[in-house]
């Protein structure tokens, strides 16, 4: 939680404020928004993210200096459904009156809505759905049409140039999808197991199988696996010829590469949030080719 000491922080630095000629700024919460978020506002907008490259949007911790990002802050963009849990604190410590916030799932076709009643003894869940979806281009188009919205609200006098900052971006991916597609398409039907359920919207999109169950690794959102997990995990991929396993660098890779073993086919180790991090990510479109680069190399007998 953000404490009160912070707002010390917020005083000293607001005098060390850079002028960003004609632009305002914006912090989002992931290095993948940002990324959507420089595309559409362009030399309009000065962007941040919150959480570093590599690290779990969902466990993040606050430092000190993102209160004076937000503090300063024009627009705040989140992914929204839970995901970022930790940024209220962070907002209202802020104490910015006139911050505008964004979350940019609305649009998207949300998947894992738990039924019934759901509390933390089912795990780290996130009960309005998976709000994981960035690897998904249709998610991706839905993200950037939200934040263009976004934009027009604080700066109404640019809306053209965001509206044509859109139309170029959704241009570029509509030829992207027909290349990743492509990539992708030798393995249709092909089932792979995943850590987390990160993967899901991946799987969905380019008509992979994650089977269920166990549908992931863990068996609960946010617990290591026990013993006896993985011995049923290991048993459920066998039964359902899983190909491929799954996972992410902020999770316990030993769990991976023991199923790895045990079942003799590849894993992947690769995270999520690392445009920014890895030289060969540098905005959405490298982000996805990176991606479903080393999850071929990985299908083929290259993984991790």
């Amino acid at each position: 939680m953000v404490t009160k000491k912070l707002f010390v922080l917020i005083a000293v630095l607001a005098f060390a404020e850079p002028a960003y000629a004609a632009r305002f700024h914006v912090v989002t919460t992931t290095d993948y928004t940002t990324a959507l978020t420089r595309a559409v506002g362009g030399d309009k907008v000065d962007v941040e993210s919150l959480v570093p490259p590599g690290f779990n949007a969902d466990l993040y911790s606050p430092r000190p200096q993102d209160l004076f990002k937000i503090h300063r802050a024009k627009l705040f963009i989140m992914i929204g459904l839970n995901l970022e849990d930790w940024a209220r604190d962070l907002v209202s410590a802020a104490d910015n009156a006139n911050l505008v916030k964004a979350e940019i799932y609305h649009g998207i076709k949300l998947l894992d809505i738990p039924k019934g009643n759901v509390d933390y003894s089912f795990g780290d869940i996130h009960p309005f759905g998976n709000p994981h979806f960035q690897l998904d281009p249709q998610a991706g188009r839905i993200m950037a049409r939200n934040i263009r919205e976004a934009l027009a609200t604080v700066d109404p006098a640019d809306k053209e140039y965001f509206d044509k900052n859109l139309a170029a971006f959704e241009s570029k991916l509509n030829e992207s999808e027909k290349r990743w597609a492509a990539e992708m398409a030798p393995y249709k039907g092909v089932a792979f197991l995943p850590y987390h359920e990160s993967w899901d919207y991946f799987a969905e999109a380019y008509q992979l199988v994650i089977p269920e169950p166990p549908k992931s690794i863990e068996e609960k959102p946010g617990f290591v696996p026990s013993p006896r997990r993985i011995q049923e995990v290991v048993q459920l991929a066998k039964d359902k010829n899983v190909k491929l396993i799954v996972t992410e660098p902020y999770y316990d890779v030993s769990v991976a590469k023991t199923l790895s073993e045990r079942l003799g086919i590849p894993y992947l180790n690769i995270s999520l949030y690392d445009i920014g991090l890895n030289p060969k990510e540098t905005d959405y479109f490298t982000m996805m080719d990176y991606t479903i680069g080393k999850f071929v190399e990985a299908m083929n007998g290259h993984g991790s």
